[in-house]
């Protein structure tokens, strides 16, 4: 694939993921501090046909931009949700890479699970100086197990949408 065209997709990715999470920063949350992570849906898709860097990109860049149009870059959220985007695709990349058979429903599970380990440590660690939030760990990750299905399912039906779009071009 030409450079340009390489730019262009993940540049639509990354414009779907930053949506994605804006919008879900509209819908009130079923748990305070749980998001569906609707915007990993794109992520999975271009750690799949792009790779871990340009994945790995796009996290940082939902991140950034999509805490500057919400209003909450350099704040406590925006520190938990980069180092959550950080660790999930660094997991769901070595997953992608090694885990031979992994469907991506598991790789997006792996993901969300990763996220929320990170966001309950650093919360814990940084913000109470303490492992005080452990106890929140068996719901937490229970929640991240039904989003991250959620996740992988959308994200795999997406990718045979797409699959076979490119397919008959």
């Amino acid at each position: 694939m030409q450079l340009q065209n390489r730019i262009a997709h993940i540049s639509v990715f990354t414009a779907a993921t930053v949506s994605l999470f804006v919008i879900e920063s509209l819908i009130p949350r079923p748990v305070p501090g749980i998001r569906f992570g609707l915007a990993n849906i794109f992520i999975l898709l271009v750690l799949l046909n792009y790779g871990y860097k340009e994945a790995l990109l796009v996290g940082i860049l939902k991140s950034v931009i999509g805490s500057i149009v919400i209003g909450r870059l350099f704040t406590p959220s925006f520190l938990l949700s980069i180092s959550g985007t950080i660790v999930s695709v660094t997991i769901m990349g070595i997953a992608v890479r090694y885990g031979r058979g992994l469907s991506l429903m598991g790789i997006s599970i792996l993901g969300a699970e990763s996220h929320t380990i990170t966001q309950v440590l650093i919360i814990s660690v940084l913000f109470l100086g303490k492992a005080s939030l452990s106890f929140l760990l068996p719901p937490f990750v229970l929640l991240s197990l039904v989003t991250g299905s959620i996740t992988g399912i959308s994200a795999y039906w997406l990718y045979t949408k797409l699959e076979r779009k490119v397919e008959v071009a």
